[in-house]
């Protein structure tokens, strides 16, 4: 076995997202090596050395003699080359180091020239990853501790660059609101995701407000039913869309938002999204759905400034294909203001516990593996299932649409939370299943344990076996229910590692934040420019009240906060100590005042 080979072992047993990767990677051979003189392998590029060829390890010990580690910051390397840098980092230190390379072909070849153990564990490789992914899933870019290796930030100019954009917007994003209009769908599993992104956003600082199609779901459903007739259908539809278009242009033109976010199935033609390019303001679409079995994407791909996936290849490929400007991976998360452990009353108790437990809908490979788990306690909600079947004997909500508040019970009740894709054409497992549903984040973000069918990106979201648990067949999961059921203990340790991984990386205040910086990193002075023309509220207010009055002084201490409001003002108040101050006695009449009119 070659040291590729070795190298590339030893990676998946830290890193497998990666790993496959490297190994799906075709190398072109535009890194050369060379050896130094006193015998170590020196990467060229373009005749350029990206190291000493004489002593590259003497080099990188006068590198790090004038870098400082400091406690409580991430340590961060600007470019690879071959490590030598990295390693001496490594012995100076005893915390985590994080490698950004942007070139797979560099990492291949190091890969095969240099030994990648005395590396790893604590060394993090990101490497070919887009800036704005680095930049959001990085800890917090202003605490990173920052090793430049000259060489490969002169070969990479563009990329590091962009890096460093992402750095400084990704700041920038924390000290100012945006205005971002997000665009509901009628109806569907993609409505809730909307209302969550909005509120996430919230979370996040922005303003937000929604267009909410789903208002005129009654009128939509009523339309399809006017005729059978597929050309009158398809003139209705348009004419539908066409309503749904002008509203969402009437509320933008009222807003004037920095960012309009349509979800999966959101009624937008393109003829509305071209309207609406007239504010001069990004439009982005988050497709939370499988590609494969929605296809209308092909029509709208085009119109969209940006798009963003549950899916990567071939799925950014065909929206590429389909004219779309900027494609990006985006998997979903859950929203711990909503998913969340909460304590059952004895009632709740009774109704929610089983050994196993399932919600969602009664697609074709749910419908054929169920019938297979009914020796056990078995307990199912959602819609579409044969009530008259053995199946259908364990639905507990006969077909009703079940809530976000009970379906977070439904997480807390179950020891064993089943969490099987859906698919309308397998018998059980989609064996090429390539994305993660809501349920996988939204069951570790409760605390509930879950098994979940093997998923070719889940483990770039989870660690299988220590967060999550995977099957394969419908043995193995069979195999896996009647283990855990017995090892109560183990269940809560892999439950509580999954809730402290998806609550650190996958909620949508994460996912939020990272679509942001996506979108504004190439226009960042743009929206600069446009956030700060605008005049924040409290700037208004304490025009109102005079810079030098005491009044004008005391709301100076709001100065930043994003979406000031007299509630800010009061909740501010409520945490303070000590007698009231004439200004807060003021504030707090006032906000009475404003309650009796309401």
């Amino acid at each position: 076995m070659n040291l590729f080979d070795k190298n590339l072992n030893f990676l998946r047993g830290h890193d497998p997202v990666l790993a496959r990767k490297v190994e799906a990677f075709q190398p072109s051979g535009a890194v050369q090596v060379v050896n130094s003189k006193d015998g170590h392998p020196v990467p060229q590029v373009e005749s350029v050395s990206l190291h000493s060829t004489y002593r590259p390890v003497e080099e990188a010990v006068r590198l790090l003699s004038a870098f400082a580690l400091r406690e409580g910051e991430t340590s961060v390397i600007y470019g690879l080359g071959f490590g030598y840098h990295a390693l001496e980092m490594l012995k100076r230190g005893s915390g985590p180091v994080t490698v950004i390379e942007p070139s797979m072909e560099m990492f291949h070849a190091f890969l095969s020239a240099v030994s990648i153990q005395p590396f790893l564990p604590r060394t993090r490789f990101l490497i070919a990853e887009p800036p704005a992914k680095i930049c959001a899933r990085t800890g917090n870019p202003a605490q990173w501790n920052i090793l430049q290796h000259a060489p490969s930030m002169r070969i990479s100019q563009d990329y590091f660059k962009r890096l460093e954009t992402g750095r400084g917007l990704s700041g920038y994003l924390k000290s100012r609101s945006l205005k971002i209009l997000v665009v509901n769908p009628i109806y569907g599993g993609s409505l809730p995701t909307a209302r969550f992104c909005a509120s996430a956003l919230e979370n996040l600082g922005h303003q937000v407000r929604s267009v909410e199609c789903d208002k005129f779901d009654s009128g939509f459903f009523s339309l399809q039913k006017v005729t059978r007739d597929k050309q009158h259908a398809g003139v209705l539809s348009n004419l539908f869309m066409n309503l749904m278009g002008e509203i969402t242009a009437a509320q933008a033109a009222e807003f004037r938002p920095d960012l309009i976010l349509s979800l999966a199935q959101a009624p937008l033609s393109p003829e509305a999204i071209e309207r609406l390019k007239v504010l001069d303001i990004p439009i982005a679409f988050w497709f939370v759905e499988d590609f494969r079995t929605l296809t209308y994407w092909k029509e709208i791909a085009g119109s969209y400034d940006f798009i963003f996936t549950l899916q990567q290849e071939p799925f950014l490929a065909k929206l590429k294909a389909a004219g779309a400007k900027n494609v990006h991976y985006l998997p979903q998360g859950c929203f711990p203001d909503a998913h969340k452990p909460v304590a059952l009353t004895p009632g709740e108790r009774k109704a929610y516990d089983a050994d196993l437990s399932f919600m969602g809908a009664a697609y074709h490979n749910r419908r054929k593996t169920f019938p297979q788990l009914l020796e056990y306690d078995f307990k199912i909600w959602g819609t579409e299932w044969d009530l008259q079947s053995p199946v259908g004997a364990k639905v507990q909500n006969g077909n009703q649409r079940v809530s976000t508040e009970e379906t977070v019970k439904i997480y807390n009740g179950g020891k064993i939370n089943l969490n099987l894709h859906s698919s309308t054409y397998h018998e059980g497992i989609h064996p090429d299943g390539d994305f993660a549903n809501p349920r996988t984040f939204e069951i570790a973000a409760c605390g509930g344990f879950q098994l979940v069918d093997e998923r070719s990106e889940l483990a770039e979201l989870f660690n299988a076996g220590e967060e999550v648990i995977t099957f394969n067949s419908i043995g193995d999961l069979k195999e896996k229910i009647t283990y855990y059921l017995k090892h109560e203990d183990e269940r809560k340790s892999i439950a509580q590692k999954g809730q402290e991984r998806v609550l650190s990386e996958h909620t949508l205040e994460h996912r939020m934040n990272e679509m942001l910086i996506h979108v504004f990193l190439e226009q960042f002075e743009k929206l600069q420019q446009r956030v700060d023309r605008r005049k924040e509220p409290i700037d208004f207010f304490i025009e109102q009240a005079g810079v030098d009055t005491d009044l004008g002084h005391y709301l100076e201490q709001f100065r930043g906060v994003p979406q000031f409001s007299l509630k800010t003002v009061t909740d501010h108040i409520a945490k303070g100590e000590g007698a009231l101050t004439q200004t807060e006695t003021l504030m707090l009449m006032l906000n009475q005042l404003v309650k009796e009119e309401v």
